[in-house]
């Protein structure tokens, strides 16, 4: 009987799976990663890019936004989100999920990177960071409808879950409210001896808090129709990756539950892509092929014979099929993205984590409610606010 309950489970669970993959791949295409690396790149801070970097960069998410890409990856981050927060999934799942967004980057421009967002340079003033200003994606927005009307997202329209605007609604009104500083996340680093307690510390912390100043859409589960949703994961990636760095067993194993309580290891499949968790524990491994600009690159790493590439095997479409939403709205006036004369980029190296930290105030605490209504850890949540205190 329990061997008969079980093999109807497991069926409704590929039956489940597969609906999910192919409403997504009906909305856009799913390029199979390579299974070797002929070039590894650099991931940098998008504020290090040159001008042409930065307008080649635009280019292309603007024509992702176009084909309506954009909204496909919203609509897949959504109807799967409880099986890819407050679980061991969070940082090996959207780690393919970038790789996912990079790979169709790269078809349409082959030289482009996804950078990242350094969000700990400004965190205690975000309102000075000027990745959050018309020069690059803008920032708070316009009173009455929150749609983002300057930056390289300009009046962009979205049509998941409904038709709208791209918005955002800074947490505090005209203000996002302090982030995570990076010595607090360095002292996570520090602590955090194992993949679940660094997982629910950074998740629950420095990842959160990010998502809950920027408001709007940036708070809720479809987060990723705004392009600013996967630089600030390739943060979150970064710090991931930096952690591993730190002691070499990490690029081999996981540990902790999965959404169901079932334990996670290595040959876990991923949801939605069905590909073992193992091969996405390395940035330069099979498919991923990429390193940050300052953290020291992963040793050369192949994943275990016969690992399983479920999603690699069902699909090779490099091509969309008829979108089942809506093409984006265009809007006139936003055909081309000139930075404004006179704003000058950040270096990176200049720009300390702040040499004034201890003058402003912490983050507040996230609202209870928000952590539950995306299945986060409360007391975690809790925990690290402390931490950010004390630091």
């Amino acid at each position: 009987m329990v061997i008969r309950v079980l093999k109807y489970f497991c069926i409704i669970l590929v039956a489940s799976l597969a609906s999910d993959v192919v409403a997504a791949k009906t909305v856009f295409p799913m390029p199979r990663l390579e299974s070797s690396c002929a070039r590894t790149v650099v991931r940098r801070d998008v504020t290090t890019l040159g001008p042409t970097e930065l307008q080649r960069f635009i280019r292309v998410v603007r024509e992702m936004h176009r084909r309506g890409w954009m909204d496909g990856f919203g609509s897949m981050h959504d109807h799967i989100s409880h099986q890819i927060h407050g679980n061991e999934h969070f940082f090996a799942w959207h780690r393919r999920f970038l790789r996912h967004f990079e790979v169709l980057m790269q078809q349409i421009d082959p030289d482009v990177v996804l950078p990242y967002w350094n969000w700990g340079t400004f965190w205690n003033n975000p309102l000075a960071d000027p990745v959050l200003s018309s020069a690059y994606f803008g920032g708070n927005g316009r009173p009455g409808d929150n749609c983002v009307i300057e930056g390289a997202e300009e009046r962009w329209g979205r049509n998941y879950p409904s038709r709208n605007c791209l918005t955002r609604k800074y947490r505090y009104g005209s203000t996002t409210g302090a982030f995570w500083p990076m010595r607090a996340v360095r002292d996570v680093m520090n602590t955090a001896r194992t993949h679940a307690q660094f997982r629910s510390r950074i998740e629950n912390g420095a990842h959160g808090i990010v998502h809950l100043g920027l408001g709007g859409d940036f708070e809720t589960m479809w987060a990723p129709v705004d392009v600013l949703f996967f630089m600030h994961h390739a943060m979150i990636d970064k710090i991931w990756a930096e952690w591993q760095s730190r002691d070499p067993t990490r690029m081999h194993a996981v540990d902790g539950y999965d959404a169901a309580r079932q334990p996670v290891t290595a040959q876990t499949l991923m949801p939605f892509y069905g590909e073992e968790v193992g091969s996405a524990l390395s940035t330069n491994g099979p498919g991923y092929c990429y390193v940050y600009d300052d953290v020291p690159a992963p040793p050369a790493f192949r994943p275990r014979r016969g690992a399983t590439l479920a999603f690699n095997a069902m699909f090779n479409e490099t091509q969309p099929l008829a979108p089942l939403l809506p093409s984006p709205p265009r809007h006139a006036g936003n055909s081309g993205f000139t930075r404004p004369g006179g704003t000058a980029f950040y270096d990176k190296e200049s720009s300390a984590e702040t040499n004034v930290a201890e003058e402003y105030e912490p983050p507040r605490p996230m609202d209870v409610s928000w952590l539950k209504s995306r299945n986060m850890d409360v007391e975690e949540a809790q925990r690290m606010q402390r931490l950010v205190d004390d630091v």
